[in-house]
């Protein structure tokens, strides 16, 4: 092998490793995050760090094996195949998506958690593809009205109520 090839492989092994790495930090930071949530006396089993440390934990696990099999190296066969990925991805749906969620954390306060999280549905179905709106927002606002009716209503975690307030 060539100097010049050697040192493009090994320049394009960086890629995967910087990026476990990040998420292993950005692990580290959620954890942290979840820590600093005070925590309350409260009856209830499950506080409000609980979801936030399984998140954390959760991505701290996944990105250990991350960075483990990014710094072990990956085959020739798996860097062909990933560049062949990354060269036929459309960026256009992923670039939406962000959008949207960017879109959905804005209005999720003002407008409230089952009116954005009905049409966030809606608009993300349509964006992967599908073209039955009606359908799409009637399972949107059931998903999202009986999450909100779990967390809100039976567990006590409060969610914005938004615009329209529920009368149950």
């Amino acid at each position: 092998m060539s100097g010049q090839g050697h040192e493009a492989r090994s320049e394009a092994l960086w890629g995967p490793r910087v990026a476990a790495l990040l998420f292993l930090a950005a692990g580290v930071v959620v954890v942290g995050w979840a820590f600093a949530i005070p925590a309350r006396a409260t009856e209830q089993d499950v506080g409000p760090r609980a979801f936030p440390l399984l998140v954390g934990v959760g991505l701290c696990v996944a990105a250990a094996f991350s960075t483990v099999q990014a710094f072990r190296g990956a085959d020739r066969e798996q860097a062909d195949q990933a560049r062949e990925e990354a060269r036929i991805t459309e960026w256009r749906p992923v670039a939406t998506l962000l959008a949207l969620l960017v879109g959905y954390l804005f209005a999720l306060a003002p407008c409230g958690y089952w009116q954005s999280t009905a049409v966030l549905f809606t608009l993300v179905a349509r964006v992967l593809g599908s073209r039955k709106l009606l359908r799409d927002a009637a399972v949107g606002l059931v998903l999202a009205l009986a999450v909100y009716v779990l967390f809100d209503r039976l567990l006590g975690i409060h969610l914005p109520p938004g615009i329209i307030r529920l009368a149950f």
